[in-house]
């Protein structure tokens, strides 16, 4: 906000926060954004592991309430959204303008992998390790970020849709996989990756690249709209 402030001065940031803010899309994509990753989740699982995730799902589907949602609600409001402020609503908004949403998408997974690097020197204490697994996770971040912006651009750049599905990876590769999925998280990570990179593929087959991106104009006018 403060460079939008220093570079388009009061528009800038008010265009910033409508679209931080921006609420009003259809139901699908709030249903995909916070539904998509956990569905597939259990139905891939339930090709490795049989009925076991499916009938977990079925017996304690209370938990989605009590243990889920919490989560899901805590890293929303307090992580999530904020951060997708910064990655799409003012990194790939600018970008994609410019060089179009594939290779924005490209162009922003770069400061986004480098954001993690300090909190997995934490985690595992060794700068040869974490140089390893920034590497290897250099793809599925690349794909996370092609998904951002087709929701953003299918949602009439809404940035909040987007920290939806950010969220909804996040507690799917921890709190929804711990208590759905019986195995280690290790194995749950890799599944939801491997969801997310099938997912990126096919969008980008399907939309040619163009990641359903709609010029600066045609933009503001589907948003006045």
């Amino acid at each position: 906000f403060l460079v939008m402030a220093a570079v388009h001065g009061r528009a800038g940031v008010f265009d910033l926060a409508r679209r931080c803010l921006r609420w009003r899309v259809g139901l699908r994509w709030y249903l995909l954004a916070l539904l998509g990753m956990p569905i597939a989740a259990v139905l891939s699982a339930s090709t490795f592991f049989g009925t076991a995730p499916l009938n977990a799902l079925a017996d304690n589907w209370q938990l989605l309430f009590t243990v889920v949602l919490p989560h899901l609600l805590l890293i929303i409001v307090f992580s999530n959204v904020a951060e997708e402020v910064g990655w799409t609503g003012f990194l790939l908004a600018r970008l994609q303008d410019r060089y179009g949403p594939l290779k924005a998408s490209a162009i922003v997974t770069i400061p986004f992998a480098l954001f993690h690097l300090p909190g997995w020197f934490v985690e595992f204490g060794s700068g040869l390790i974490v140089l390893e697994v920034a590497a290897i996770l250099l793809i599925p971040h690349f794909c996370s970020r092609i998904l951002a912006a087709w929701f953003y651009n299918n949602a009439n750049r809404s940035v909040l849709i987007v920290g939806l599905f950010h969220s909804a990876f996040n507690v799917t590769t921890a709190e929804f996989g711990r208590e759905f999925i019986s195995t280690s998280g290790e194995t749950i990570f890799l599944i939801t990756s491997g969801i997310v990179i099938a997912a990126a593929v096919l969008i980008v087959v399907l939309t040619r690249g163009r990641l359903s991106y709609r010029g600066r104009e045609e933009s503001a006018q589907l948003s006045e709209g």
